[in-house]
């Protein structure tokens, strides 16, 4: 096994996956957590953590919602990698780590991120193993990490036409997105502009400040049954996320290629075993939508060109990127999440 330049040993860096929810990003931490010389984070900006304690993380895990979200079984309970610092009062984790800096410029400071990372990054070193950390929330803050950890980063990638149809499992990712979207609001006040019903929404919610924002979300969802907003808002923050990740991943892994593409298996394998992270992805089989209905279909083409159209003019602002390297990457990508950039780039 290599060297970096600054003299590490490849096999001890840090591997940073960057994944949004119902990406496949929980197989994929479960392929990572068989291998016994990492320690395999999952979700480490998650709001649970905030209200972890050693009794959670020593239960039995939740087979039952495993099995309701189509999640792998665990044989351990997902956070009991934290077990150490939360034994030791180190944890340093607080709320707001999930969701109110959502987008992070690669020149920004924020110490308690850096801090809490990098003591996930420390407590595995000091037993001798290597860091994984397997995120559904670090897409847009993919360039800051970079810049302030060395290590390697994975873009997880998956068509949104799946991961939105599988967002509909629970409403926690639906709530959730829209919370996300609220707090990107409040920095970029232009970024969904284009969004009339949301914009009125997020000033309806900026009056009453004094409220949590989640006893708002449901007032959003609930007057849209087919969710034509939702889905809006959702691409835009896929758009911004994916093309981040792939501006500054050192892997592209798209699960959708990874389920169907055994070249393309054999080529994800090789490269988690050429950086000392051996991993067998030979079960990989993310479902598939398929044919959609015609009408879903049509208000997902008309959607998708909306929201390229919105992140070209006003939701530029969420973006931390460079087409150059995008171009590149575009045709490692299944084709409908490759078609969906491309629209947002201008190159269809």
């Amino acid at each position: 096994m290599g060297v970096n330049r600054a003299g590490d040993r490849v096999s001890d860096q840090p591997i940073f996956i960057h994944a949004w929810w119902r990406s496949g990003s929980t197989y994929v931490w479960s392929k990572l957590r068989e291998n016994k010389s990492c320690r395999c984070y999952y979700e480490p900006l998650h709001e649970r953590i905030a209200n972890l304690n050693l009794a959670v993380i020593k239960a039995d895990p939740d087979i039952k919602l495993s099995r309701a979200l189509k999640h792998p079984i665990p044989k351990k309970h997902h956070f009991a990698e934290y077990a150490k610092l939360l034994r030791s009062g180190n944890l340093g984790y607080s709320p707001d780590l999930a969701y109110d800096r959502y987008l992070l410029q690669p020149g920004q400071t924020d110490e308690r991120l850096r801090n809490y990372l990098g003591g996930l990054i420390s407590s595995a070193t000091a037993v001798n193993r290597r860091a994984v950390l397997c995120f559904c929330r670090s897409q847009m803050r993919t360039a800051w990490m970079k810049r302030n950890f060395s290590g390697f980063h994975v873009a997880q990638i998956r068509n949104p036409v799946d991961q939105w149809t599988s967002f509909k499992v629970d409403p926690y990712f639906i709530l959730n997105m829209i919370i996300i979207a609220l707090k990107l609001r409040d920095l970029y006040p232009r970024a969904f502009v284009h969004s009339q019903p949301f914009e009125s929404f997020a000033q309806q919610v900026a009056k009453q400040r004094s409220l949590p924002i989640e006893v708002f979300t449901h007032y959003f969802i609930e007057p849209y049954a087919n969710l034509r907003d939702c889905l809006d808002i959702f691409l835009v923050i896929w758009i911004a996320s994916v093309l981040q990740a792939i501006t500054c991943c050192d892997f592209l892994l798209d699960i959708d290629l990874l389920s169907t593409d055994f070249a393309y298996r054999h080529t994800a394998m090789e490269w988690f075993d050429s950086v000392g992270c051996r991993i067998d992805f030979s079960d990989c089989s993310s479902p598939s939508a398929g044919d959609t209905d015609a009408d879903i279909s049509s208000i997902f083409e008309r959607t998708a060109a909306d929201a390229a159209s919105a992140i070209q003019s006003n939701a530029s602002s969420l973006l931390v990127i460079r087409p150059e390297i995008v171009q590149k990457r575009l045709s490692l990508l299944s084709p409908l999440s490759r078609r969906v950039l491309s629209l947002a780039l201008g190159t269809e």
